[in-house]
């Protein structure tokens, strides 16, 4: 009988976990992964994904930082970020974001306790776990 009941036990805290449990973190940008063979190397971008809640924080050249506040949902490996209006006139919005709009979907190649891999249209955005 306590073998029945822990097998229920561990199936109900198993079915209540959240499922972007190994999203919700701080992950350092590492590199993009250009469709054209191009690598380019990065470490000053940190993307934050919480409950919902999604900033990145860019450090610029001279020391200081700027950060892009937004809201993200988590699904079949698809990741949608969507970004704050008041984000969008961020002077380093082009720097940093690169995004055509205020949204971008991403395929998650890759999620582990060390890394995340996210893909737009082919293109690779390879992060570690900060």
């Amino acid at each position: 009988m306590n073998i029945l009941f822990f097998g229920l036990l561990i199936t109900l805290v198993c079915s209540c976990s959240d499922d972007e449990g190994g999203l919700v973190n701080k992950w350092q940008l590492c590199r993009y992964e250009y469709l054209d063979g191009t690598v380019q190397q990065e470490d000053s971008v940190f993307y934050n994904f919480m409950k919902g809640s999604f900033s990145a924080i860019c450090l610029l050249p001279n020391g200081e930082y700027t950060t892009f506040y937004g809201n993200y949902g988590y699904k079949d490996n698809e990741l949608q970020i969507t970004l704050l209006p008041e984000s969008l006139y961020n002077p380093y919005y082009n720097r940093y974001m690169k995004w055509e709009s205020g949204e971008r979907v991403f395929h998650i190649d890759e999620l582990t306790s060390s890394t995340l891999q996210l893909n737009y249209k082919g293109e690779k955005t390879i992060f570690r776990k900060y």
